[in-house]
């Protein structure tokens, strides 16, 4: 029996218990969130660690492709507070929304990797798309849980309502704006009235047709996001139905819908690849990419 020091490994084991018990190894919590497809092989997206303030990464198109850092709060011109929200641009740039005392809008150019800014709205905004030549669009903002859409004047940066019949003062909500290349809104809405949590979404259209807008293909629960196909004929759309978190794409055309995947953990913000034959989305944790059916 050998009785003189004990193990290496031994030593160690009895500090970790003499000072503290057992040794438990810590996962580091990392929040991937806002995917925005610009590129080929350029998926956008904030990540942020516990409690420090978002960054800029992208990452390429294959489920667990390396992710690379893109910019942090130093590196914006004029930061006023932490990025809250991506979007896609319709010249090739991404939008930063900031979250400052109301919402501060950037762009930001792959290329030579700068940002630009476009312009500080009067209040907070969640959700934001704008037109191609930045004489205006829409966003989408929340005030205790209805959400209600709102018509961005450029360049000053003017909120004013839109779809007075959509509102919360008309006891609907509705949220994920996003313009088509023509003009038309795509969006989606609710005029149930149950409790926030339940209550029955769809897909909307604005403009199409000559109709001030119309509710398209099935109902679903949750607060649904949305994005546009490059054709603009198909919505993918993050929502839940029957108690599970799911992705859909919604015919524009006739309304069908066909189920792409479906979990128990939330599905989130999902962002059309440029070819149109995958969406990505998050479910917070991580960027993920479901193929689209031909």
């Amino acid at each position: 029996m050998n009785r003189g020091k004990p193990a290496a490994g031994l030593l160690v084991a009895w500090l970790v218990i003499a000072l503290g018990g057992c040794a438990v190894q810590r996962t580091e919590h990392v929040l991937r969130t806002s995917p925005v497809w610009l590129a080929d092989d350029a998926i956008y997206f904030l990540r942020q660690r516990a409690a420090d303030p978002p960054e800029l990464w992208a990452r390429g198109a294959a489920d667990g492709d390396r992710e690379r850092y893109v910019a942090s709060a130093e590196d914006l011109p004029d930061p006023c507070g932490a990025m809250g929200e991506l979007f896609r641009m319709a010249d090739g740039r991404l939008g930063v929304a900031l979250d400052c005392a109301a919402t501060r809008l950037l762009a930001f150019d792959p290329g030579p990797r700068t940002f630009e800014r476009l312009v500080d709205l009067p209040a907070r905004v969640a959700q934001v798309t704008l037109r191609a030549d930045l004489s205006g669009g829409y966003s989408a903002g929340v005030d205790d849980r209805c959400w209600s859409l709102s018509t961005i004047g450029l360049p000053r940066g003017d909120l004013a309502p839109t779809l007075p019949e959509l509102t919360c003062a008309a006891g609907a909500s509705a949220r994920s704006p996003v313009l088509t290349r023509w003009g038309g809104l795509v969006f989606t809405a609710t005029r149930d009235a149950s409790d926030a949590d339940t209550r029955r979404w769809s897909v909307h259209l604005a403009g199409f047709s000559g109709v001030p807008f119309k509710g398209i293909g099935p109902t679903f629960e949750g607060l649904p996001d949305l994005d546009l196909s490059p054709d603009e004929e198909l919505a993918a759309v993050t929502a839940t139905r029957f108690g599970r978190s799911r992705l859909l794409l919604v015919d524009l055309r006739d309304g069908e819908a066909r189920e792409l995947r479906s979990s128990e953990k939330g599905f989130h913000q999902p962002t059309f690849a440029p070819d149109g034959r995958h969406v990505a989305y998050s479910d917070r944790r991580d960027i993920k990419v479901a193929a689209v059916p031909r």
